[in-house]
């Protein structure tokens, strides 16, 4: 259902938010148990993975195909990335250059373009996430370029092929030990982690085939797998960050890959929810990209602008409620101001140099028409 997969995104979102916010020195002083989760929000960017491998899937399960309507995918998933980055990133060069702390070493055209590069010269780091969404939506147009069987069969080969390169990767890795992680342009193309898109994808169709599973088993196979990366976590400490280091993406893609494609699995069996907490978090499900894209400027601008480091006790604490509201108001004054406006209106023009998708161009909107997801 759309509106578990908005809570879902809108979680993912927060989660990451809050992991960066630790990792700054924003938030601190959490409870044992409460610091462990923070610890693992890296994993909300495996979660949106899942989730647009779903929205692909559904987006094109009724298309043609042919290089126009590959052509017109790929400007509208771009648009939707870009019209939503590059507002951002001039909010990012504004404040870091007003504030003198533009790194000379940024690399602007790497992270204007969104191009896979070294992740030290990115004006912000989580846009790495970004690449992977192009890289994925690319895949898609190619396989847009096939009828719908060639396609999935394309797809499928393309995700056998890269299940086979990682595991000759990891088979090898005890003897090259962190050498691959300097070829960053060769292991972009072939990450492990790019293979969580392609787990949406497929579970979006096994899904359709099987429209009688059951939310339950879903969610049995939600809690096994969470247990499974908390009992394992601690043996992947020997990296910093753990399963988050580059060094562990095959691990972290089959872990905690495996626990998002379960928890997208049940949010798609699960009833509609109906409380008004639930509703809530589905409205802030669209501010999602948008809190994602500026909490770091908002972090940065806290701890620049505020006597952050003076703050203790309960001052602290309320003082760190009202941060996230803040970002939450921020994202959402950006997603209705900013990012949709300007979306939609490439949206417009795309529609009118070509000729219009015979599918919504909106994969969440059209998610809500689907009868088959329950």
């Amino acid at each position: 259902m759309i509106k578990h997969i908005q809570i879902v995104r809108f979680l993912a979102a927060m989660w990451v938010a809050v992991f960066h916010g630790s990792v700054l020195g924003v938030f601190a002083d959490f409870p044992h148990w409460l610091n462990f989760i923070v610890s693992m929000g890296y994993a909300g960017v495996d979660i949106f993975f899942v989730i647009s491998g779903v929205i692909m899937a559904h987006s094109t399960k009724d298309t043609a195909h042919g290089p126009r309507i590959a052509g017109t995918f790929v400007l509208t998933r771009f648009s939707r990335i870009y019209m939503g980055w590059w507002p951002a990133l001039l909010l990012y060069v504004i404040f870091f250059k007003a504030t003198r702390q533009l790194d000379p070493h940024i690399n602007f055209q790497g992270s204007f373009y969104l191009y896979f590069t070294e992740l030290s010269g990115l004006i912000n780091i989580v846009i790495w996430s970004l690449m992977f969404e192009l890289y994925f939506y690319v895949l898609i147009a190619i396989g847009l370029l096939f009828s719908r069987d060639q396609r999935q069969n394309f797809l499928k080969l393309v995700f056998g092929v890269l299940v086979v390169v990682n595991v000759y990767f990891l088979i090898g890795r005890a003897g090259t030990g962190d050498a691959l992680q300097s070829d960053w342009i060769k292991l972009f193309y072939v990450a492990p982690i790019v293979a969580e898109f392609f787990m949406g994808y497929f579970l979006y169709y096994y899904l359709r085939a099987h429209s009688s599973s059951s939310w339950k088993m879903w969610g049995l196979f939600a809690i096994a797998t969470i247990a499974l990366v908390i009992h394992l976590v601690p043996h992947f400490e020997d990296h910093p960050y753990g399963l988050a280091n580059f060094h562990y993406w095959p691990e972290r893609t089959l872990l905690i890959g495996g626990a998002a494609l379960a928890i997208m699995g049940l949010a798609l069996t699960l009833p509609s929810p109906r409380s008004k907490i639930a509703l809530l978090m589905v409205k802030l499900g669209n501010y999602s990209y948008s809190l994602y894209l500026l909490h770091i400027l908002a972090f940065n601008m806290v701890l620049v602008l505020l006597p952050w480091d003076n703050l203790d006790g309960q001052l602290h604490r309320v003082m760190t409620v009202l941060v996230l509201l803040a970002l939450l108001f921020g994202s959402a004054l950006y997603y209705h101001a900013i990012e949709r406006p300007l979306y939609m209106l490439c949206r417009e023009n795309i529609n009118r140099w070509l000729k219009p998708l015979p599918w919504d161009a909106s994969p969440l909107s059209a998610l809500k028409k689907d009868k088959q997801l329950r």
